[in-house]
């Protein structure tokens, strides 16, 4: 088959059959394929492979485009996954802060002295082989051995039930050893000459108090 006017005008109006169309593509890209001259100038041949040309790149920068928009759009995704798991993780670590700072325990099972402990809401001092779980906000404190437990802002203790004990700041208590029920027994140091003498002797002389 010859490449000549009217097939190139067929190609350019996409009016070729696919043998057609690969004939003329093979002509544009090979400067050597033997074909009968056309019956036009140099430049009116140069101008035709220009529009063509002109015609075929368009082709191939809108094949282009959808690939880039859905990379894109692949970004944009897992841009929105990865702030969203940066989301969760911050606010898991703001309440596991929240947590560690409102519920902690303290353990001085191995110590046969007193154990000194400052925190952001209380002071205490743990008696020899005592230990302390102590949760500000929800107001429970669980102790095996006795504590001096020194508040630095007014705490709302939980006694059983719903009923709450007020232990002000500035105030020391001692939360003494749990009794068998497992109830909790909180007295200010006020309140001291009001236990039995034996139990104050004991107390006095287990956190030096004169």
């Amino acid at each position: 088959m010859n490449i000549d006017q009217k097939l190139i005008e067929k190609y350019h109006l996409g009016q070729c059959s696919p043998t057609e169309r690969l004939l003329v593509e093979q002509w544009l890209l090979d400067d050597t394929f033997e074909t009968k001259p056309l019956p036009i100038s140099t430049a009116q041949k140069n101008k035709l492979e220009s529009d063509i040309w002109a015609d075929i790149s368009a082709h191939i920068e809108q094949s282009k485009a959808p690939i880039e928009i859905t990379q894109k759009k692949y970004n944009f995704r897992y841009l929105g996954i990865a702030a969203s798991l940066l989301a969760v993780l911050s606010i898991g670590f703001h309440l596991f802060n929240i947590s560690k700072k409102t519920d902690a325990t303290f353990d001085n099972r191995t110590n046969a002295s007193l154990k000194y402990i400052n925190q952001d809401n209380y002071k205490i001092v743990l008696g020899k082989n005592a230990t302390a779980q102590i949760n500000t906000d929800t107001g429970e404190i669980k102790t095996t051995g006795n504590m001096l437990f020194i508040p630095k802002k007014n705490f709302a203790f939980s006694l059983s039930g719903d009923k709450k004990k007020e232990l002000k700041t500035g105030e020391t208590y001692f939360v003494l050893q749990p009794q068998k029920n497992g109830n909790q027994v909180i007295i200010a140091k006020s309140e001291l000459t009001f236990l039995a003498p034996t139990l104050q002797h004991e107390l006095k002389l287990q956190f030096n108090i004169i």
